[in-house]
């Protein structure tokens, strides 16, 4: 009897398993018939999803007006600068624009299609196509297409520029230095601020005017060991140095010249170059940054409440407190942080002295604050 039950038990159990997998097995079945007939219609919606039209609405059409006006006024800009101040007088303030300066100067064309050939716009065009092409499939495709854009438009403002009246006069005319250093000197400043003030912009949307600004890039991304501005500068600083051909173009019409002379000849193209780059850098600089320049405070002092209200309510600023403790002395006091700016430094220490002359305080440069009391935005 045992065996008897034990057996059936066995078939009960084996039962109950069959029947356990019969059903998963049907469900399973259903499940994947239901998934097959809604397969289809998944798909089409993928496809649907996957096919559907652009829709172009007013706020992206106002913001790529927008973008496009900015980089076409760029453009006027930096071919302008170029126009005026850098090519007619032979300087190189690096980028592809400054070999384009070197190899016009140094040709120095004559007849209307040799400099139309030759214009500085074009052949920063067809130079900076390799390193867009670059930039495009290896850096970023946004940042390639926005400086393409700007580089179509300055070759375009170039040609507008260089062509000629009847007479022979240009449309736009150039501020030609000569051999007077002192308008050399102010041409290099003028171009270099225009420069830099295009450049300044040009950062703060994403694009540049190409050239030795990708290849930086470029560098930087399979050599991070110095920054990418760093590249930049190195390669601009070498295109600076190559103006000094133009120099040594000239040694050929004196050749009775001094040796001082002709060191002179050879240097002072570079030397307006690169005082043309800096002035670019600097108001590229400033432009990012802000002349607005502001002090942090770090107050350490055992009556924070009586020096933060005070700054409170002499100089409308906020103050932050946080709690710090001595290493040497273990003893725990307060730290107040507060952002200031230039002309408020006296007021501020006067404050923290005749409240706690015992305070110790150290002040920082802050290179960029944005918030309440300070510029707007980042």
């Amino acid at each position: 009897m045992q065996d008897i039950n034990d057996d059936s038990q066995i078939t009960v159990d084996g039962a109950e398993a069959t029947s356990d997998d019969n059903t998963r097995a049907c469900k399973t079945d259903m499940e994947t018939d239901s998934q097959a007939k809604d397969a289809p219609e998944a798909g089409k919606t993928d496809k649907r999803l996957a096919h559907k039209p652009f829709k172009l609405t007013k706020d992206y059409a106002k913001e790529f007006v927008k973008i496009a006006a900015i980089l076409i006024f760029l453009a006027f800009l930096r071919a302008l600068s170029n126009h005026v101040f850098i090519v007619p007088n032979g300087f190189a303030p690096g980028g592809i624009g400054g070999i384009s300066s070197i190899i016009y100067n140094a040709v120095n064309p004559t007849s209307e299609v040799a400099r139309a050939l030759l214009n500085t716009g074009l052949t920063t065009f067809l130079m900076n196509i390799p390193v867009l092409v670059l930039a495009f499939f290896f850096l970023d495709k946004k940042f390639a297409i926005r400086t393409l854009f700007v580089i179509i438009f300055y070759t375009v403002f170039m040609l507008i520029f260089d062509s000629e009246h009847a007479n022979g006069e240009k449309y736009i005319p150039q501020f030609i230095a000569g051999d007077e250093p002192g308008l050399k000197i102010l041409a290099a400043i003028a171009g270099g601020a225009i420069m830099g003030f295009c450049l300044g912009v040009m950062l703060r949307t994403n694009m540049s005017m190409g050239g030795t600004d990708i290849i930086g890039k470029f560098i930087y991304k399979h050599n991070p060991s110095a920054g990418a501005q760093w590249w930049i500068l190195i390669c601009d600083c070498m295109v600076a140095m190559c103006s000094g051909v133009l120099g040594i173009l000239k040694l050929k019409d004196t050749p009775d010249i001094t040796a001082s002379a002709a060191l002179t000849q050879v240097i002072s193209p570079i030397l307006y170059s690169f005082l043309s780059l800096i002035v670019s850098s600097i108001t590229a600089d400033v432009l990012q940054s802000g002349f607005q320049s502001s002090l942090v405070f770090n107050i350490i002092t055992d009556k924070p409440d009586e020096i933060a209200e005070a700054i409170s309510q002499h100089l409308h600023r906020g103050v932050t407190i946080s709690k710090a403790t001595g290493y040497y002395t273990g003893t725990e006091h307060e730290v107040l942080i507060c952002v200031v700016s230039k002309k408020q430094i006296n007021v501020v220490k006067d404050l923290v002295h005749s409240i706690d002359p015992m305070s110790f305080t150290y002040i920082t440069k802050a290179r960029e604050v944005a918030g309440k009391g300070f510029r707007s935005g980042t």
